[in-house]
């Protein structure tokens, strides 16, 4: 029976291709983002200070040469650092500084019974097993209280708030996890609990039984999902933010021809196919940005010049004007407009055509059909004059450029 985390789910809801690589062609990568090796580092860290507590409270500078200890022999090549002008020191350091603020707040860790630390549970979301969970605890603990605390450290640069908090899946399942295991966690009740490191902040939620119902319901239907698109091989790719930090751009359709050209010569990248065809395609489409914003702005010199041709036309009673071999004809014709949609004048003509009974005909209130209308035998003179008072007329011109033949 397949087993389900969050994070397995989250991959799935992030992007499909990535979760075929991980979780169905299980394509190992030792590649990581030096964000996930700096929360693993701190981590153990903690996972070492909780530990100690049985015995001892682990003052700061054993829990630093811990934590530097365990980066330098953990440290390795294949460790991705994403953010333009970042050292791996720089979140080395940064990584120090959580510790430093960590034990700050919590020494000497006496903050309850600790019940487990980087705890594995399984468990099912339903009666009949259908549907199965999994997941590490950063550390259970039961509390002076009696409840049982569900701690989880986050490293991340992001402050969620208490909604998000309050809408967290990874914690909630986890409950569900701790009151099936321990089934007295449900009348002592579990609290969850979040340590955002990087901003020296301690957040709490709790779910009443009805939210972890639903949970449930909802967990189950994403793992029918899952299992559907496994079935059908639906793993279609979505490029997100979180791209950066994929190990899979080799294997990615949209990323694979950027790893493919990265280490190229001059020489080379000049050759490359890919490269000469999407050149070429951007150039061509500069060219054509930059017609466009020609054209656009010979549009406007033409809306000044059209608008001289009228006035010329007006002023020397002439609808034809002669230019060098060849001639403009300047075209007016009154044209029926009605308000303008949204307007409590158009709402208006409507109600009227509707109480007249001749909306059907000019249903759009089509300038054409509007003017047939008023113009024409088929509406009544009442009619006509009810309509008239919303509608205005406008000289509306047409310009014909045509070869001016001499005589």
């Amino acid at each position: 029976m397949a087993e389900y985390s969050h994070s397995q789910l989250s991959t799935f809801e992030t992007c499909r291709l990535q979760y075929r690589f991980v979780y169905v062609d299980r394509i190992d990568r030792r590649e990581e983002g030096i964000e996930a090796f700096l929360g693993q580092r701190f981590h153990d860290a903690m996972e070492w200070a909780y530990g100690e507590r049985a015995f001892r409270a682990v003052p700061l500078d054993e829990l630093l040469a811990y934590y530097e200890k365990d980066w330098a022999k953990r440290w390795h090549d294949d460790v991705k650092i994403v953010k333009p002008g970042r050292t791996p020191d720089d979140y080395r350091l940064m990584g120090r500084r959580f510790v430093e603020s960590y034990h700050r707040r919590h020494y000497p860790f006496e903050e309850g019974r600790v019940l487990g630390l980087e705890r594995y549970i399984r468990f099912p979301l339903d009666d009949a097993g259908r549907y199965r969970c999994k997941g590490i605890i950063d550390r259970l603990m039961l509390a002076p209280d009696g409840v049982f605390e569900i701690h989880d450290y986050k490293t991340g640069s992001k402050l969620p708030d208490q909604r998000e908090r309050d809408e967290d899946r990874q914690l909630a399942l986890y409950q569900i996890g701790v009151e099936t295991l321990w089934p007295e966690a449900r009348e002592k009740g579990v609290r969850l609990v979040w340590h955002d490191v990087a901003f020296d902040v301690e957040m709490r939620s709790t779910r009443t039984p009805e939210a972890l119902a639903r949970l449930k319901t909802e967990t189950a239907a994403l793992i029918d999902r899952v299992e559907a698109a496994v079935a059908k091989g639906d793993f279609a790719l979505h490029e997100s933010p979180l791209c950066d930090w994929c190990a899979y751009w080799d294997l990615c359709p949209a990323k694979k021809h950027l790893v493919k050209v990265e280490g190229l010569s001059a020489d080379e990248w000049k050759d490359e196919p890919g490269v000469a065809i999407v050149d070429a395609y951007a150039e061509r489409w500069r060219k054509k940005k930059d017609l466009e914003a020609e054209v656009k702005a010979l549009e406007g010199e033409l809306d000044g010049i059209r608008d001289a041709a009228v006035a010329f036309a007006e002023r020397d009673g002439v609808q034809v004007i002669a230019g060098t071999g060849v001639k403009l004809r300047v075209t007016g014709k009154d044209r029926i407009v009605s308000p303008n949609k949204g307007t409590g004048e158009r709402a208006d003509l409507e109600a009227k055509l509707r109480k007249l009974g001749v909306w059907d005909e000019v249903a759009t209130l089509d300038p054409f059909a509007l003017e047939d209308a008023v113009a024409g035998k088929r509406w009544a003179p009442e009619v006509k004059e009810a309509v008239k008072k919303y509608l205005t007329v406008e000289k509306r011109y047409t310009f014909t450029l045509s070869e001016n033949k001499p005589k």
